[in-house]
């Protein structure tokens, strides 16, 4: 069974503690108080877990190249875990440059990463990302191909591969990754524009996935 990553930015705790993980409730349930506290704690000298805390804040209070700074600046800590741990904290802050729109850091990030965990199929999914946001398609196919071998996927990243093949005019293979992407996120908008652009070349879809009952 394919394992579906649940890499996303400020998401992976960097130790079990209870503060760190009062801090990101405090900052899930009320922004601006959370990174107050966070930014406290840092000043405390609350270390790589207060770090994370506040680049988490700061990501989704809109500021994700300070979170990406923060986050590179995690991983060259003495306290922020093994190499396992601080590959996907670069991996996190190649995200994080993804998100402030700056691909070229985010592959800087990304190679860091892979330097630490070089066989990481986990981080084939960012690189397959990062390779869509310079257009270079590809490699976004063979990003995404070392990712689903080593059993990680994502809708985004179907999403991608579907759009470099359909690029290439091999819309057969875009529409399978088109249905890929729908089996796991039946209403992903990239997804239904592309099986849209798919049927004005002639390839439907005739595959319909309920969203998730809420």
């Amino acid at each position: 069974m394919l394992l579906y990553s649940l890499i996303a930015v400020a998401s992976v705790t960097l130790s079990a503690s209870p503060r760190y993980a009062d801090c990101v409730t405090l900052v899930e349930a009320d922004l601006e108080i959370g990174r107050i506290a966070a930014q406290q704690w840092v000043s405390e000298g609350g270390g790589a877990e207060a770090r994370h805390c506040l680049a988490d804040a700061d990501l989704k209070a809109g500021f994700p190249k300070l979170a990406a700074v923060r986050l590179q600046e995690i991983a060259e800590r003495d306290d922020a875990g093994d190499d396992y741990m601080r590959a996907r904290v670069l991996d996190q802050a190649a995200q994080a440059w993804l998100l402030a729109d700056q691909p070229k850091y985010a592959k800087e990030a990304l190679d860091k990463a892979f330097a630490l965990v070089p066989d990481s199929g986990e981080l084939q999914l960012t690189a397959a990302k990062i390779y869509g946001a310079q257009e270079k398609w590809q490699d976004v196919i063979e990003a995404v191909k070392a990712a689903e071998d080593a059993e990680f996927v994502s809708a985004e990243t179907f999403v991608l591969r579907g759009r470099a093949r359909y690029i290439f005019g091999a819309y057969e293979r875009a529409a399978d990754d088109v249905v890929a992407a729908l089996s796991l996120e039946p209403t992903n908008l990239d997804a239904l524009v592309l099986r849209g652009d798919l049927a004005q070349v002639g390839i439907n879809i005739d595959v319909y996935f309920e969203p998730p009952a809420r």
